[in-house]
C-alpha cells in the first residue's frame, strides 16, 4: 500500500529542514538537494512540492512575515488601553526572540535579497502600531510628538535592533524574559507624555 502524505505536513517539514539548512549555510550556500538530504527525502520529491529554491524560500518568508504581523495584530487588537497593548506587544516579540533568532542568518539574507518585497509587511504593522499610539495620544496616555507613524517606526525599529543583536550576540543581551520587561520599560519612557 503506498504512502498516504499529507501535503500540508509534509511543506512543513520541508520548510523546517530548510530553517536548519540555512541557518548553517547561508541563502547562497545551500541548494535544494541540501534541503531534501535534511528533509529525508528524494530531491524528485522535494521539486514536487518546490520546483527551486525561490519558491521555498518565497513560502519560508511568507509564513515568517505572516507569523510577524498575527502576533502584531493580536497584541494590538487586545481589550485594554494603548500603552498596554504595546507593551503586551514588546513583551510577545522579546519572548519570540530565540525562535527568531534561529531564522536570522536566513531572514538577514532574505531581507538583503529583496528588500523591497518587506516594504508592504512592514507598512501593514506599521499601520496597526500607529494607529494604537494615535489613539494614545488623543486619549493623552502617550505622547503628542513624533507623530504616531515615526513612533511606530521608532519602536519598530528598536524591536528589530535588538533582534539583530541577539541574533549575532545573544549573550549581549538578557534572557527573553528580562529582556520583555527592559523593552517595555524603554518603551513607556519612549511614549510617556
Amino acid at each position: 500500500m503506498p504512502k498516504v502524505v499529507d501535503p500540508a505536513n509534509q511543506r512543513d517539514e520541508i520548510r523546517d529542514a530548510a530553517r536548519r539548512v540555512f541557518a548553517e549555510r547561508g541563502v547562497r550556500g545551500t541548494g535544494l538537494a541540501h534541503v531534501a538530504k535534511a528533509a529525508g527525502m528524494g530531491r524528485s520529491s522535494l521539486y514536487h512540492y518546490y520546483p527551486d529554491k525561490d519558491s521555498l524560500l518565497a513560502d519560508m518568508v511568507s509564513e515568517m512575515l505572516e507569523q510577524e504581523e498575527q502576533v502584531f495584530r493580536a497584541c494590538l487588537s487586545e481589550a485594554g488601553t494603548p500603552i498596554a497593548r504595546i507593551e503586551q506587544l514588546a513583551r510577545a516579540c522579546a519572548a519570540l526572540f530565540p525562535e527568531w533568532a534561529s531564522f536570522g542568518r536566513v531572514f538577514m539574507d532574505l531581507r538583503l535579497q529583496d528588500a523591497r518585497e518587506m516594504g508592504g509587511f512592514f507598512q501593514a504593522i506599521r499601520s496597526g502600531l500607529a494607529s494604537v499610539i494615535a489613539e494614545g495620544q488623543r486619549d493623552g496616555s502617550i505622547a503628542g510628538e513624533p507623530a504616531a507613524e515615526v513612533q511606530a517606526s521608532i519602536l519598530m525599529a528598536a524591536i528589530d535592533g535588538l533582534l539583530l543583536q541577539y541574533f549575532i550576540d545573544e549573550e549581549a543581551l538578557p534572557d527573553p524574559e528580562s529582556l520583555a520587561h527592559d523593552l517595555v520599560v524603554v518603551t513607556k519612557r519612549m511614549l510617556a507624555p
